[in-house]
């Protein structure tokens, strides 16, 4: 039996997360943008106003302090700060500080995402992370970004470096067919280049090459203007499990999408930890959801535990702090998505308690926003948003969230006689 108060650490961050290009709106000087304009496109729809967050910042901390938050990971658009090769925008670059001074006079921690996802569009016509100065182009971004911002605290270099790979069967097989050459050709005339300069599409030798190094050549940026910052970088990370005779197949996973990450950034101030679901790994070399198992609206499982268990491996491999960066529900179904975060939070405490050194949680997303090929479909948000008047409204689950953040934990006496509903593995991934 577990006892009735179960605390997270006094200066635990309790956060949630956007990304700007998702949020933000009319970025219409990167590559996504150029994307999902080209006719046909591989996106479902265009981003347009997005939730119009580049007017509401503002606003919508306002609303994340009054449900108890008291953290907002949000990302800044090196598309709008270096619109053209070494131009700087010192009109974008007050924006970002005005979101930054936004944070702070609320109590706001500011945790920012200088690279997620998108990328200007003269850099990728230049071939994005297959460029060889890709590294040195994005560490003078963050030197330019980090003289210019006061009042940063915490920097993710770049998000989910390793995406690439766990979408390539999937991004690939959107250009594959006659259908698929059309799409690529309209993309890549949209880009002026070719596909592989935007990150999604980025091959799996530019990332572990110009990619990693991009990411030590940015920490090291930033860290030499500013020592005292907390740098790290995020990775998307599943919980990868076998059904018996299948662990070769899970390994060779781990080896080739996971691993190598960990190895190199261990020992940078943070990981950020970003994880949704469970994986199985089967013995024909596929991989997916458990037969039986219930699935959300992206079609992956509905596996809150699987948090616990990423943690405890990344802290087992890497032995450096972790801030879960992103964890979330997608779905209509709102009641599942507090009781989501309730249950992701509960395992996640266990882990903590058994010593794995997790500092933060940033539920994804704050906004229901755009979800990138899957247009404004998916919802992941604990705030909804009316699109065609911009209004936001608290959803139940957002209370849910608030009524943990605002405790420190889990202060309900029933929930001393409640089991986990899943237990993590202890091991971690194994």
């Amino acid at each position: 039996m577990r006892p009735a108060t179960r605390s997270f650490p006094a200066d635990f961050l309790w956060g949630s997360a956007t990304a700007g290009h998702q949020v933000e709106g009319n970025n219409w000087n990167s590559d996504c943008w150029a994307l999902e304009h080209a006719r046909p496109s591989i996106f479902a729809e265009p981003s347009g106003d997005a939730v119009d967050q580049w007017n509401r910042f503002d606003d919508d901390m306002a609303i994340l302090a009054a449900i108890g938050l008291k953290a907002y990971r949000f990302g800044i658009e090196w598309a709008r700060i270096e619109p053209k090769e070494g131009v700087f925008a010192r009109s974008a670059l007050d924006h970002y500080q005005r979101c930054i001074d936004a944070c702070h006079q609320r109590g706001i921690t500011p945790v920012v995402t200088f690279h997620h996802f998108t990328l200007p569009l003269w850099l990728a016509r230049a071939g994005g992370m297959t460029n060889d100065r890709f590294p040195a182009l994005f560490a003078r971004y963050c030197d330019r970004v980090t003289r210019h911002l006061r009042g940063l605290v915490i920097v993710c270099s770049m998000n989910e470096m390793n995406m690439p790979l766990i979408i390539r069967d999937v991004a690939l097989g959107l250009l594959t067919g006659d259908a698929g050459a059309e799409r690529q050709r309209a993309a890549e005339a949209a880009l002026g280049g070719p596909i592989t300069g935007n990150f999604l599409f980025t091959p799996p030798e530019a990332l572990f090459g110009n990619g990693l190094s991009a990411h030590a050549a940015g920490r090291d940026a930033i860290k030499s203007v500013r020592p005292e910052l907390q740098v790290g970088i995020t990775l998307s990370l599943q919980d990868e499990q076998a059904e018996p005779g299948a662990e070769s197949v899970r390994d060779a996973r781990l080896a080739a999408m996971v691993d190598p990450f960990l190895d190199r950034v261990a020992g940078d101030d943070f990981i950020g930890v970003q994880t949704y679901t469970r994986t199985t790994s089967r013995v024909d070399g596929t991989h997916g959801p458990r037969p039986g198992e219930p699935v959300t609206v992206m079609g992956y499982e509905d596996r809150p535990d699987a948090l616990a268990a990423v943690c405890r491996y990344v802290w087992q491999r890497t032995n450096t702090p972790i801030i879960v960066t992103e964890n979330g529900f997608s779905g209509d179904d709102d009641a599942r998505r507090g009781a989501f975060v309730t249950e992701s939070l509960d395992a996640l405490q266990v882990a903590i308690g058994d010593g794995v050194d997790v500092r933060g949680y940033f539920y994804w997303s704050l906004l229901d926003n755009y979800q990138w090929m899957a247009g404004y479909g998916p919802k992941f948000g604990i705030i909804g948003v009316d699109r065609a008047t911009q209004t936001r409204q608290i959803k139940p689950s957002a209370l849910a969230y608030s009524a943990i953040a605002r405790a420190g934990g889990f202060v309900d006496p029933t929930l001393a006689d409640v089991p986990l509903l899943r237990t993590a593995t202890p091991a971690g991934l194994g």
